[in-house]
């Protein structure tokens, strides 16, 4: 397959991969390339976590940070440390369609990438607002919260950028400067769902553990901000039996859209007819510093964010 000026061999490319209308391995590396800018915006010089399904999405996901072997040599890596394990990974760094190809061509499906570049793993660039409804809460109660998110970002003068996950849930993704770690973006987070919890009462609920949440809530995931968690990127495919994707959204579109509608065989029109609608993120950076006074407030009340317990910092 030529992906501009190079070239990735798809090996198997008749290997059903998505179940439900029995796209193959293929018809993924044809959708990747139908919406290659969007997929490269979003995951350029990140590290990147690939999940992987050798046999089609209904068989074994395999998770995998470090990159594949046989990689040709204009594939590029970033190395990150685990200092749980004392361990470095080389991870695939996007900057051209083709990485995206040849990480299809190793069976990936998904792409998460990490919420800072190369240049600084460790100092995040993009604050993540994942919209993580419970197993009793619908799609319309992720609506009423997106409002509400929508409302107090536009109070902090801080531009939101929404998207599908590719399940029931929203993704926000806000640029910010790069000049605070991972626990302090984390902090900011976390004061930003306090605010957003004390305006959607009983809809949203922070409890920490999954188990003790009210089932019919919506949770707003800051420990998305931690360092070493990733979520599927703009444009990432996931690992669906129909191929969802998660898709960019124009506020506006947020009350009707249903995300089952977003698929690999749905999005390459939609991508042609509306380009990429996070394609100047870079352009609307903010800063966090109104939102850590929020949490050092917070802390003085003695409501500081649960400590990252058990949160994975693995190879």
């Amino acid at each position: 397959m030529e992906v501009g000026d190079r070239v990735v061999k798809i090996s198997n490319p008749d290997r059903v991969y998505f179940s439900a209308r029995g796209e193959t391995k293929l018809d993924l590396a044809r959708y990747y390339l139908s919406v290659a800018d969007g997929i490269v915006n979003a995951l350029y010089h990140r590290p990147c976590m690939l999940h992987r399904f050798p046999d089609g999405v209904d068989g074994e996901k395999v998770h995998q940070k470090r990159l594949p072997h046989g990689a040709p040599p204009w594939i590029e890596t970033v190395r990150v440390h685990f200092p749980r394990f004392n361990r470095d990974a080389d991870e695939l760094c996007v900057n051209h369609p083709a990485d995206v190809i040849w990480a299809v061509q190793m069976s990936t499906v998904e792409f998460h990438p990490w919420n800072s570049r190369r240049d600084d793993v460790e100092s995040p660039d993009e604050w993540r607002i994942d919209l993580d409804p419970m197993p009793v809460a619908t799609y319309d109660d992720v609506r009423r919260v997106s409002v509400i998110v929508q409302e107090l970002l536009a109070e902090l003068g801080a531009v939101g950028y929404p998207k599908t996950s590719g399940g029931k849930g929203l993704h926000i993704y806000v640029r910010i400067v790069p000049d605070h770690g991972h626990p302090d973006v984390r902090r900011a987070a976390w004061a930003f769902a306090r605010e957003v919890e004390r305006r959607a009462g009983d809809l949203v609920d922070l409890t920490w553990w999954r188990k003790d949440r009210d089932p019919g809530s919506v949770f707003v995931d800051y420990n998305q901000n931690a360092r070493d968690h990733t979520i599927a990127s703009a444009y990432s495919v996931r690992g669906t039996p129909e191929g969802t994707v998660s898709a960019p959204l124009r506020w506006d579109e947020i009350a009707e859209a249903n995300p089952r509608d977003f698929t690999i065989a749905t999005m390459p029109a939609r991508y042609a007819a509306v380009g990429d609608l996070h394609a100047d993120i870079d352009d609307h950076v903010y800063r966090l510093d109104e939102l850590l006074e929020w949490a050092d407030r917070d802390e003085r009340d003695n409501k500081a964010a649960p400590s990252d317990m058990g949160a994975p910092d693995t190879e």
